[in-house]
This record gives C-alpha cells, sequence and structure tokens, in this order.
C-alpha cells in the first residue's frame, strides 16, 4: 500500500506540475492573433501570432504553447520571436531583423484569433491549399484536408502534385480518427496508432468566435470548404 500511495502521489503531482505549467505560460499571453500575409510564390495567406504580456510575439508553428520551450525556442526559432507595441487598435510588430510593421485591427490585415471553448461545434470539411508558380515550368499544388464528423471524430486527406518534366503526383489514402481540443491545443488519435498535437485557433473576424469558417492548425490556416 505505501508504494501504491506514493505512486498515485507522483502521478497526481507530475499532472499537478504540467498543468501548472499550462497555467503559468497561458497566463503569459496577451492575446491571439492573426495577419494576412503575401508573397511569390503564393498569394495572400493567414498566420497566427501570439503576443505576450512582456512586450514579445511569437509566430505560431506547429508546436502547441503550452509544449513549448520558451528559451530553446528564442534561439533556435529567432525569426519567429520579435517584439510589438499597440497603441488603441494600431500594432507594430517589430521582427528580430530590426524590420517593422504597422496593422490596424479588423481593416483587413490584422484580427482576433479564439481558443476553443465549449460554446464551440466543429463540423465539416476544412481544406488547406498551398503551391503556386515556382519558376522554369514547375507549378506544385497541394490539399489538405480535415473533416470533422462530430464532437470527436475526423478523417484527413491529403492529395497533391508537381506539373514539370518527369513529373508526378501523389495521393494518401484517407486517415481517420479522434480528435480532443483544449484551449488553443488540438490533438489527433489515429486509428492507426498515430498521435499528433498541434497549436490551434479559431481565425474569426471580428469578435465572433462561433464563426468558425477558419481555424489555424499547426499554425497553417483551413478553410472551410
Amino acid at each position: 500500500m505505501k508504494t501504491i500511495s506514493i505512486l498515485l502521489l507522483c502521478f497526481f503531482g507530475l499532472n499537478s506540475s504540467i498543468a501548472q505549467n499550462m497555467t503559468t505560460k497561458y497566463q503569459k499571453v496577451e492575446g491571439w492573433y492573426f495577419r494576412a500575409t503575401g508573397g511569390y510564390p503564393a498569394a495572400i495567406t493567414f498566420e497566427p501570432i501570439v503576443l505576450f504580456k512582456d512586450g514579445s510575439y511569437y509566430e505560431i508553428a506547429d508546436e502547441p504553447l503550452t509544449d513549448l520551450n520558451f528559451s530553446q525556442s528564442k534561439q533556435d526559432q529567432k525569426d519567429l520571436w520579435g517584439t510589438y507595441q499597440r497603441s488603441g487598435d494600431i500594432f507594430i510588430l517589430t521582427d528580430n531583423e530590426g524590420k517593422s510593421n504597422e496593422y490596424d485591427l479588423d481593416s483587413g490585415n490584422w484580427f482576433r484569433a479564439f481558443a476553443f471553448d465549449s460554446s464551440v461545434r466543429l463540423k465539416g470539411t476544412y481544406e488547406k491549399i498551398s503551391g503556386g508558380d515556382f519558376g522554369n515550368g514547375v507549378y506544385a499544388l497541394f490539399n489538405s484536408q480535415l473533416t470533422f464528423l462530430d464532437g470527436e471524430h475526423f478523417t484527413h486527406t491529403e492529395n497533391g502534385g508537381i506539373t514539370a518534366y518527369g513529373s508526378n503526383a501523389w495521393k494518401n489514402d484517407k486517415n481517420s480518427g479522434k480528435y480532443r481540443i483544449e484551449g488553443n491545443l488540438i490533438q489527433f488519435d489515429y486509428n492507426d496508432g498515430r498521435k499528433a498535437r498541434l497549436s490551434f485557433a479559431i481565425g474569426a473576424e471580428g469578435d465572433n468566435i462561433m464563426d468558425t469558417d477558419m481555424l489555424f492548425i499547426g499554425g497553417k490556416a483551413y478553410v472551410i470548404e
């Protein structure tokens, strides 16, 4: 019994430590946003950004914020970090190279993003398309589709192709499994045993969290069909 008690104490102590770490990281957050970007070879795209209370920002990538080692990331992913200033609805972001860009809230290039909560219901197919004209007669198109069947089941398909001399196309068979979302984290449990923990945010225009036409999963924008 003594051994069991020690094991239980360690288990719950570990879970408590993880929960405390998650809470601490979220307490540092000033807000979640997303901005419009563009450039060759793709057209306008959107990317999520987290602003912190200390005046820094982070361009969200695959890893959920709760799993991110801040100190290590600032060393290994310097290009994803920067600083910001805010005056009302005007945000000025300065990247690690000292280049600044101004964004006006809800004016076409800068919007709020939201975490998941119990009022949100995801259902339908979301699509992410990437690729374009890479020059020298090479064109590529990659398509990823996530279908939320209900509050816990999903399917995932990926298709892609390259048009060039000697090119070919590929297709991955449909995958499926269960998912769960906690705040700004989504976990996919595939039927074949694979697991994926990714960052998550709702890219709603204005303050309407129920507008779930755009989701950010792993830092990538998925738009409902």
